[in-house]
């Protein structure tokens, strides 16, 4: 019996589980939440709860090997080794297990600990028509528990629009540049885990603020001013100089809108007198409406998202209704850096990559790839992205030029690129140009975008042939 105890063990230390995880039909349908404490401040207790799903399972639990759940802290947000275990709780064998688990942290030391939960079990699995006891463990996520030596210490809540918790963002607490500050007064950042995020800063002023959304979706320009006093954290108004106490902030974030890339719709129109313009500046305007009329999910043309979030255009401008759509996206992040949206204003290449890097789940990143963008540029990131992804390139002496201006015939190269239509049919464009429903007189069959904007501007079937390009089949007025 000592003999297969130890055998038991060692299969058990050889399947261990990285927190979060888990191989059998357990699975963590509450997982702990972690805070910030003072020191020696009576913590919350933990709660994380374990649910048996039998329809998962490989074969079935033993009910003759003991389940129990075990607390553990990690200094490193790793489970690896396991040594600092906490207490015990077993769990009961039946039909329909459900099983939850608390622990009270330990707030007698300043620092930073993980707790996670660990449920053991034995489960029998049949292998080449023998059963056999097989150990399995299912573990929940780790929850970041701060010790603080003073109150300077709050918590940020993360959710979708639905208002369910989501870990993975990065909030960030920068100091407020507009007033005059001790050294000691320094940015921070957090990330939410099981969808909050904790701070512990000095007394000052500060900003707080969304740095990164979670996988999947688009961040917030929400911005919350914090004031850190040696009685407690406040929430502060700029303008009218006036405080209150700190509420739980909660940043909302909305799902990352997707292009509509199977329908071939005509997106660009051309001007007066047949004429495209293919070298004339795409206003900021012109590009957000035209990323609203592309997105999957079209927006309802019949209702209102007209709204004051932008101070410098009236709710009757020809484009408020699309901008005020996309703000509630959140596709707008980042794109008006100053409070104004300047729709008339040409949109550099700086600022049309920003909006394309909204789409499709593009991973942001800090690796710069132009000389000519500097690493602390503000858009930076969005650049790097949208090259990565192959939907921007440079120029040939390998510059971005961030400030140079955005012109209607690079546009379409780029929006084709994004939308997977750039192997257009430009045979069958020249071979019906007399039946075409749309053409341009400054857009010859000759021009180097001549395909692309055909492309952009006529809606179309197409079937495609084993190497990508499309073979129209029939074309259609707008």
């Amino acid at each position: 019996m000592l003999l297969a105890g130890m055998m038991v063990f060692t299969l058990f230390a050889a399947l261990q589980l990285t927190a979060g995880a888990s191989d059998g039909p357990f699975r963590v349908t509450l997982q702990p939440v972690g805070a910030t404490y003072t020191l020696n401040q009576v913590a919350v207790p933990l709660t994380t709860t374990f649910v048996y799903d039998g329809s998962v399972q490989n074969g079935y639990i033993d009910p003759d090997a003991p389940m129990k759940v075990t607390w553990y802290w990690s200094a490193t947000n790793s489970n690896t080794g396991r040594i600092n275990s906490l207490g015990e709780s077993p769990v009961s064998y039946d039909r329909t297990i459900t099983h939850i688990a608390t622990q009270v942290p330990a707030t007698n030391a300043v620092g930073v600990r993980y707790y996670y939960a660990v449920l053991t079990y034995s489960e029998h699995v049949v292998n080449a028509n023998v059963w056999s006891s097989i150990p399995r463990e299912a573990v929940s996520d780790p929850a970041r528990i701060e010790v603080v030596a003073s109150a300077h210490g709050f918590r940020v809540r993360k959710v979708d629009e639905k208002g369910d918790l989501l870990s993975g963002a990065v909030l960030q607490l920068v100091p407020n540049s507009e007033h005059d500050q001790d050294p000691s007064v320094v940015p921070h950042e957090a990330i939410t885990v099981g969808g909050y995020a904790s701070f512990n800063a000095t007394e000052g002023f500060y900003i707080l603020s969304e740095k990164q959304a979670p996988t999947g979706y688009n961040p917030t320009d929400d911005k919350y001013y914090i004031f850190i006093g040696p009685d407690g954290v406040y929430l502060y108004v700029p303008g009218t100089n006036t405080f209150g106490p700190y509420e739980l902030v909660t940043f909302v974030n909305k799902p990352i809108p997707g292009l509509n890339k199977d329908d071939h719709n005509a997106y660009m129109q051309g001007y007066p007198g047949s004429r495209f313009l293919p070298t004339r500046n795409m206003t900021r305007a012109e590009a957000v409406v035209m990323f609203c009329r592309l997105l999957s999910e079209k927006m309802d043309i019949d209702g209102n998202h007209r709204n004051d979030y932008y101070p410098d255009f009236p709710p009757t401008a020809w484009y408020a209704n699309e901008v005020g759509y996309m703000q509630e996206l959140g596709v707008l992040v980042d794109f008006s850096r100053d409070g104004r949206f300047r729709g008339n204003d040409p949109v550099t290449r700086a600022e049309f990559a920003v909006l394309a890097a909204r789409f499709d789940d593009l991973e942001y990143t800090d690796v710069n790839k132009f000389p000519d963008v500097p690493d602390d540029h503000w858009a930076v990131k969005y650049i790097n992205s949208a090259e990565k992804k192959g939907w921007i390139e440079g120029y040939t002496d390998g510059t971005f030029r961030p400030d140079a201006n955005m012109i209607r015939q690079n546009v379409v190269m780029l929006v084709n690129r994004m939308l997977e239509r750039d192997k257009t049919d430009t045979e069958y464009l020249k071979a019906n140009m007399s039946s075409l429903p749309r053409t341009y007189v400054d857009v010859p069959t000759t021009h180097w975008a001549f395909g692309d904007i055909m492309e952009s501007s006529i809606r179309h079937n197409f079937t495609r042939d084993s190497a990508g390009d499309e073979h129209w089949t029939a074309v259609f007025p707008d």
